[in-house]
C-alpha cells in the first residue's frame, strides 16, 4: 500500500485494506479535524463487524452506503473503540447488532447518554443541524483486558492497552492480516488529544501497539498509515511529556511551557493550535497528583 505523506490532505472515503477488510476515512471540517473521525468494517462469512460508527447523520449515511457498496450481509457486531461522540453516535443505525466495548467506555456512554448529543451541539454549532434525532446506544457487551472475535478463519483481537487517550480505549488487531484499527489511540497528522487521558500512559500504549508490528494501521483520525506514522505520534507524545516535565520543574505555567516548546514539523498537524496546551496541562495535572506531600509538624 502506498502511504501518502502530504500533511494537508489525504484520500478519503472507502479504502480496501485487504480482502474483506475496509477503512472508512474522513477528511477535515469547519473546526479542523475535530469530530471527523474514521471507522471501518470486516466482512465475515455470515455477518459484518463494524468498528466505530462516526458522529453525525450525514456521516452515518455515507458510511452505511460504503458498507452496502461491498456487501449485503447484515451487521452483526459493532465494536466501539472509546466513548467520544464522534465515534459512537451512529450505533443506532446498526441495531439490532450486538455492541461491544471496554467496561469503562460503556460506563461513560451510560452516564452521558441523555446529554452527550446536546453537549456536542453546543460545542459545534455548525454541526447541530446534522445531529437531529440521534438516540445514544449503550453497549451490551464489555471486556476488561481483551476478547477475540472469530469470523470464520479470521480472528479479531480487541484489547485495552491501559489508560491512554481515555481510560476505556480499545484497539482491534487482525493478526493474520497484520492490520490494526486503533481508534483514537492514533491520530495521524492530527494533534493527539489527551484531555481525558494520560500522556505517559499513552506512550506506553503506543509502544505496545508498535510491538505488534502491524503492516497497515487505521487511525481514529487522519489517513491510513504504516508504523512510521505511528512512531511520529509517539515522538510527539514523548516530546510533550519530557518538555512539560522540564517546564514544570522550572516553575513555568503551561502557557509559558507552550510558548517555548519547539515542535518542528509536528507543529503543522491539524488542531495543534489548541490541543498542544491541553496536552501540556494534562502532563502538569499528572505531576501535581503524583507530587509528594510535604511533612507537617
Amino acid at each position: 500500500m502506498n502511504f501518502d505523506r502530504d500533511f494537508t490532505a489525504w484520500p478519503i472515503g472507502l479504502h480496501r485494506v485487504t480482502d474483506g477488510v475496509y477503512a472508512y476515512i474522513q477528511g477535515n471540517g469547519p473546526y479542523g479535524n475535530a469530530g471527523f473521525s474514521n471507522a471501518g468494517f470486516v466482512v465475515g462469512p455470515d455477518y459484518v463487524v463494524v468498528i466505530d460508527t462516526l458522529g453525525t447523520n450525514s456521516m452515518h449515511d455515507g458510511f452505511i452506503k460504503a458498507i452496502r457498496s461491498v456487501t449485503d450481509l447484515p451487521v452483526g457486531l459493532v465494536i466501539i473503540t472509546h466513548h467520544h461522540v464522534d465515534h459512537v453516535l451512529g450505533t443506532h443505525r446498526f441495531m439490532p447488532a450486538r455492541v461491544i466495548c471496554h467496561r469503562q467506555c460503556r460506563a461513560h456512554i451510560a452516564a452521558g447518554r441523555d446529554t452527550m448529543v446536546q453537549r456536542w451541539r453546543n460545542m459545534r454549532p455548525l454541526l447541530a443541524p446534522d445531529l437531529a434525532e440521534i438516540p445514544v446506544v449503550v453497549p451490551d457487551i464489555t471486556f476488561e483486558d481483551r476478547i477475540s472475535i472469530h469470523l470464520g478463519e479470521r480472528e479479531l483481537v480487541v484489547f485495552h492497552p491501559g489508560l491512554a487517550h481515555t481510560d476505556g480505549d480499545a484497539a482491534v488487531y487482525l493478526p493474520q492480516d497484520g492490520v490494526l484499527f486503533t481508534g483514537d489511540l492514533f491520530f495521524n497528522r492530527v494533534c493527539p488529544a489527551a484531555f481525558q487521558g494520560s500522556v505517559s500512559g499513552w506512550i506506553s500504549a503506543v509502544e505496545s501497539l508498535l510491538a505488534l508490528d502491524p503492516g497497515v494501521i487505521v487511525p481514529g483520525h487522519g489517513p491510513v498509515a504504516d508504523r512510521a506514522a505511528l512512531q511520529e505520534m509517539l515522538r510527539y507524545l514523548r516530546l510533550i511529556q519530557s518538555e512539560s516535565e522540564r517546564a514544570y520543574a522550572q516553575g513555568l505555567t503551561p502557557e509559558q511551557a507552550q510558548a517555548q516548546m519547539e515542535l518542528g514539523e509536528l507543529q503543522d498537524w491539524f488542531d495543534t493550535d489548541h490541543r498542544l496546551l491541553q496536552d501540556i496541562q494534562r502532563v502538569y495535572e499528572s505531576l501535581q497528583v503524583s507530587a509528594p506531600v510535604a511533612d507537617t509538624v
